[in-house]
């Protein structure tokens, strides 16, 4: 499983954005061009044997809906028809609404610094139940991205994953069979770690090694 961040955004420094529709920055391409190196990384050994599993005809690509992770997500499927490397099959991509990032409500496209100081506190106070601007709570996002994480296990395919930081941090948590906390951190912008699972009687289990 390939979990990657949308490359960095073109908007103003302070931006509170989390639905809005943002434009990638210039060099978006590059990362997507590194994701697809380490996708094919991962598939040679998997060609090769050492995970053991069998190889599915397709990969799915799924992506959060906002064109930042969309056009990221497509141009993987396209990058990833060029040229010929082991274990190469077609890929095919796939909208999924849960991947989307928090909705921020009515602070979207409003710069932090002109958020009420006293809705942040309230936020600050609960984080996982206050939902900023009126629109969602970080506990929905969490039940949301943790249904859409939960069929992929059943699935057991391999995938690739093109989402925002906030579900992001929701899934690594998933990956290490451990609690999301509020404080985890978010992947850099561009950034794409490969989870490799193999199944035991205990359940999957995730590793995650460095990845540049």
């Amino acid at each position: 499983m390939l979990l990657a961040r949308h490359p960095a955004v073109q908007v103003v420094a302070g931006l509170c954005y989390g639905r809005l529709d943002v434009d990638l920055a210039a060099g978006w391409q590059d990362c997507v061009a590194g994701w697809q190196r380490i996708w094919c990384e991962g598939m040679v050994a998997r060609s090769s044997g050492t995970t053991g599993a069998p190889l599915p005809s397709e990969i799915r690509v799924f992506h959060a809906p906002a064109s930042r992770c969309a056009l990221s997500a497509q141009l993987l499927v396209e990058v990833s028809g060029q040229g010929a490397h082991a274990g190469q099959r077609p890929m095919a991509c796939e909208s999924d609404s849960r991947l989307a990032e928090l909705d921020f409500g009515n602070w979207e496209n409003r710069l932090w610094s002109d958020v009420p100081r006293d809705a942040l506190d309230e936020w600050a106070a609960n984080p996982m139940g206050y939902a900023p601007g009126g629109g969602e709570t970080v506990q929905a996002l969490s039940h949301r991205v943790t249904g859409f994480w939960q069929e992929r296990m059943a699935a057991a395919q391999d995938c690739c994953i093109v989402t925002h930081g906030g579900p992001l941090r929701v899934m690594l948590a998933l990956a290490e069979r451990r609690p999301f906390e509020v404080s985890d951190p978010a992947p850099a912008p561009g950034a794409a770690i490969l989870l490799h699972f193999f199944n035991n009687p205990g359940g999957f289990v995730a590793q995650k090694p460095p990845i540049r």
